[in-house]
């Protein structure tokens, strides 16, 4: 048996070589289809068509979805959030063309998900940060090569046999149920530090369609809130987990690693049914991570930090914290990391004449 998903340090090398030379500073274009707005476009794809290599957009907030857009260019697309209400940023398709390599895509509500277009050119280099992604679908006519998903809300996952070098870290995994996380890849694939979220009854599943290969899942927490046992169950090929935790929120439950006959079935240092201790979150509301069903996340109320005294600080590997905050600063709103960001918090509702507007300005550089 070949051992195909591995933690390859080169490789993950080139990766992050490629994310840190991606944000020099390129021209920068500005859209907004809010009515009246002085922004250079208020079409984002005819923004994305009169680009060139190596620009930057920034996607203001706004009501209105920007619709579907077609990637076919090395852009880095910057969003404003991508749940906070007022100032989500939002799109409805991300089709990724021949031309998309070298991309980075932050801050978007992106409700359809990302899809690959028809192409038989490579897409090489994708960062996609603190997104709430719907699907992502890649992978399986036009090969994808050194891809990270990094601080993103994603409530469905298919990587096809078309890909390598993909990393998938710090990210929160809604609805894990029936294969909406799906691997078919043939070479490098880091799956760490992700929350995955079980889905009703339906309890965790992923799908690993490498039969010869092995699915490594490292410093994961595995959570769901369902009354009665239920599974996370890997399906297709093999796998080992290490280093990760379980828990059901609901005390007539548990949430079980499934047995199977694969050559390669391993679990190593596991946390079974123990409260990973998030600082808060409440597990009787639909909308919340661990809710019974509906909408999976509600920023507002789930702080997926780990108390100080949580079972999951120093129980990964090398004395890591399991979950979503190792190595990341993850955002609940999404944020996009580096950005710096204005939010007014108040303001007068009426002003005397020749009066003074008390205006309440917040600034933090995510």
């Amino acid at each position: 048996m070949k051992t195909k998903f591995l933690n390859t340090v080169n490789k993950t090398l080139l990766l992050l070589v490629f994310i840190a030379t991606s944000s020099l500073m390129y021209a920068q274009t500005t859209v907004d289809n809010n009515a009246g707005a002085a922004a250079d476009y208020a079409d984002l794809q005819a923004a994305i068509d009169a680009a060139v290599d190596g620009d930057v957009i920034y996607i203001q907030q706004s009501s209105t979805s920007y619709g579907s857009v077609t990637l076919n260019k090395a852009l880095t697309l910057v969003g404003r959030s991508h749940s906070d209400a007022g100032y989500k940023s939002t799109i409805d398709y991300l089709y990724l063309d021949e031309g998309a390599s070298d991309s980075t895509i932050k801050g978007l509500d992106i409700t359809s998900g990302i899809y690959e277009n028809s192409s038989t050119v490579p897409i090489e280099n994708l960062a996609f940060f603190d997104n709430d992604i719907a699907a992502v679908s890649i992978g399986s006519v036009i090969t994808f090569n050194n891809i990270l998903f990094q601080g993103n809300v994603i409530q469905f996952l298919k990587v096809y046999s078309n890909s390598s070098n993909i990393l998938i870290n710090n990210n929160i995994f809604t609805n894990a149920y029936s294969s909406n996380i799906y691997f078919g890849m043939t070479d490098t694939l880091l799956f760490d530090n992700n929350i995955i979220r079980g889905y009703y009854l339906y309890g965790v599943t992923i799908y690993n369609a490498t039969t010869d290969g092995v699915l490594n899942i490292n410093n994961c927490i595995f959570v769901t809130n369902w009354g009665s046992d239920v599974d996370i169950t890997i399906q297709g090929g093999s796998y080992q987990m290490n280093n990760c935790l379980t828990y059901n929120y609901n005390e007539s439950g548990t949430l079980n690693i499934a047995t199977n006959s694969f050559p390669v079935n391993t679990t190593n240092n596991m946390l079974l049914n123990i409260d990973p201790l998030f600082t808060s979150l409440d597990p009787t509301d639909n909308s919340s991570i661990v809710g019974a069903s509906g909408t999976t996340w509600n920023p507002y109320e789930d702080d997926l930090t780990l108390q100080a005294d949580s079972p999951a600080i120093g129980a990964g590997s090398g004395g890591t914290d399991l979950g979503i905050y190792q190595g990341y600063n993850f955002k609940n709103f999404g944020e996009p990391t580096g950005i710096p960001a204005m939010k007014i918090e108040s303001y007068s509702s009426t002003v005397p004449k020749n009066g003074d507007l008390t205006v309440t300005i917040s600034a933090k550089a995510n």
